[in-house]
């Protein structure tokens, strides 16, 4: 096997390009990593001018991002999504009420990975091009919903989001040396998203909580939160007694119960006021204790009061929304959290 010609890198390699006895054009290149350890990194090219160009962009390739570039050839799409499952899909770390690690949505995570996971599976890591993911894109969105459904593009979009963060973090740690996603015009537009805005007339509020009696009576003052402060259904729930200030008329909610990790404070309006005091009082005296008894949802108790008041098309969301909306009309300025795109 003749050498054709030799090229040096400046990090640790050298190489050259050669045909071997069947015809074929390779560019070769041996490569020592830290210890000294040499090892060979061998291609095929269509011709001689393309063996050299391969060589070129090998040696390129370690000169940018070292021996660990090519251990990383032939990763699969699966030990990606086995590393971040690992090191990301964890439990959220908190130091000082600010959340250090982890994910607080890692359940919701489970089913979009799984979805790219069975799409990408096997595919060596650096095989997956800009049109792969434009191919998932549409499958997906062609794909039916377990009920059989037409699948909207809001959840596809959380999907990619998943693979372009999962991609970032190959492309950091050297696995990739571009992420695809960077490669055409932006896969993921929010903008195209159907906005579902649903707001509540005061008579449907009305026939709303009329319904909360009963079994359901406990979700009264649940409902009336949402709708005079527009907090989020988990900050809700994770209301404790010590956040709310009876004395000042505000409840805090804390950084690390929020989506944008952000403390605030929130007024009480006189009814929320009366149905706090009025859950005080029947409370055990701990501070740390639950305010509305609940962990992490209402969906069987929300959806009969929804059946009973005939309000069918309304999610527990909605109700941030008609806080919002309210507060438009009564000429206040909205928070920043609750600004359009509410979340």
């Amino acid at each position: 096997m003749p050498r054709i010609r030799k090229q040096k890198g400046r990090a640790k390699g050298e190489g050259y390009v050669y045909k071997d006895e069947r015809g074929y054009w390779y560019a070769r290149l041996t490569v020592a990593d830290a210890s000294g350890k040499r090892r060979n990194i061998k291609r095929v090219a269509e011709s001689k001018v393309a063996a050299q160009e391969l060589l070129r962009r090998l040696i390129r390739e370690l000169e940018d991002h070292g021996t660990k570039s090519f251990d990383a050839a032939r990763m699969t799409f699966k030990e990606l999504v086995d590393y971040y499952e690992k090191n990301y899909m964890i439990e959220p770390q908190y130091v000082d009420g600010r959340k250090v690690a982890g994910l607080r949505s890692k359940d919701k995570l489970v089913h979009q990975k799984k979805a790219l996971e069975d799409f990408f599976g096997s595919c060596q890591l650096r095989s997956i091009t800009y049109g792969d993911i434009e191919r998932y894109k549409s499958t997906r969105l062609k794909t039916k919903t377990i009920h059989k459904k037409q699948r909207s593009l809001a959840p596809v979009n959380r999907e990619l989001a998943l693979l372009r963060r999962m991609l970032n973090i190959a492309t950091r740690e050297g696995w990739l040396l571009r992420n695809p996603f960077n490669a055409g015009d932006p896969l993921i537009n929010l903008a195209d998203e159907r906005k579902r805005e649903r707001i509540l007339t005061r008579e449907e509020e009305t026939r709303l909580l009329e319904q909360c009696i009963g079994r359901r009576a406990h979700l009264k003052p649940i409902l009336v939160c949402a709708i005079d402060t527009g907090m989020r259904k988990g900050e809700i729930f994770k209301l404790v007694w010590s956040d709310v200030d009876f004395e000042n008329g505000i409840i805090n909610v804390r950084a690390f119960n929020t989506k944008t990790m952000r403390e605030r404070q929130v007024a009480m309006t006189q009814r929320l006021d009366e149905e706090l005091r009025a859950l005080h009082k029947k409370a055990p005296p701990d501070p740390d204790g639950r305010v509305f008894g609940i962990k992490d949802t209402v969906k069987t108790s929300f959806g009969g009061v929804r059946t009973d008041a005939k309000l069918l098309d309304v999610r527990f969301h909605d109700l941030r929304h008609t806080h919002a909306t309210r507060l438009v009309a009564a000429h206040y300025s909205v928070p920043r959290n609750l600004d359009h795109g509410i979340r």
